[in-house]
């Protein structure tokens, strides 16, 4: 019986142990791959930027977007365009980007920082985990944190300023906590299990705690117990109940899919 017992936590080991090489060899499959390199995450359609700003934060856009897992873009346009007309142009554009982080999420992981110079508007567009993670006041704070670096006219500045603030939000955010790192954990997790079986096996191998004596006269005491139903209380009142009209809206996590102001 020992030996079978034995046998069950050696084969527990090695599969644990074949389950870790496993992982140790295709790291890669864990890892959330890296924005596309042909992804154009800055559209300056306004030509609000030059050329280097222009290259400047493309680039930071595309590391931040690794970062947060979701893409990150900035778009400006000069169409005169505001509020849900606004929204709508950036969810068209954003689909004709392909900005998707991750092409198996069910809804598109991305955020747009878009300038309408001729509207003078300014919106911050959300779809995913963007929607999801960022709540409706830290949305609004990006346009409030920008909004006078867009009136004095240092619009890399404020795409700048969108894009640090984009990663604090969505880099402290649960979704981004609970996948960083994700493969150290897995890691971690794997030798801790391995531990756990190796001091199994010792125990097993090095410990009797049946003998002849479990099994001896006297060795084995049987006590009686038994509940006996009695009665039943029951007892009732009346809940009163509030049906006015007035209410109040719970709260909760994420936002609306956009915020805006104008500079």
């Amino acid at each position: 019986m020992m030996n079978v017992r034995f046998n069950k936590i050696k084969n527990i080991f090695l599969a644990a142990l074949a389950v870790l090489m496993l992982f140790l060899s295709f790291p890669q499959v864990l890892y959330a791959k890296d924005p596309d390199s042909s992804k154009i995450y800055v559209t300056d359609e306004a030509e609000i930027l030059s050329d280097t700003k222009e290259s400047k934060l493309q680039k930071k856009c595309k590391s931040v977007s690794k970062n947060c897992k979701t893409d990150v873009a900035v778009l400006t346009i000069s169409k005169g365009l505001d509020y849900t007309d606004l929204d709508n142009y950036v969810r068209t554009f954003a689909k004709e980007k392909g900005y998707a982080y991750d092409a198996s999420s069910s809804e598109a992981d991305y955020i747009v920082y878009v300038i309408d110079m001729k509207s003078r508007a300014v919106r911050v567009v959300t779809s995913g985990i963007a929607k999801s993670d960022i709540s409706q006041s830290d949305l609004q704070s990006i346009i409030d944190k920008t909004t006078s670096t867009l009136s004095d006219g240092n619009y890399y500045k404020a795409c700048v300023k969108y894009t640090d603030i984009t990663q604090n939000l969505l880099s402290t955010s649960k979704t981004y906590k609970l996948f960083l790192y994700m493969p150290i954990k897995l890691g971690i997790a794997a030798v801790i299990a391995i531990i756990v079986v190796l001091v199994m096996m010792f125990n097993a191998k090095t410990k009797m705690t049946v003998d002849g004596n479990t099994y001896a006269k006297n060795g084995v005491h049987v006590y009686r117990r038994e509940d006996r139903f009695i009665n039943t209380t029951v007892t009732t009142r009346t809940i009163e109940t509030n049906n006015s009209s007035g209410g109040s809206s719970g709260g909760g996590g994420g936002n609306s899919g956009s915020a805006g102001g104008h500079f």
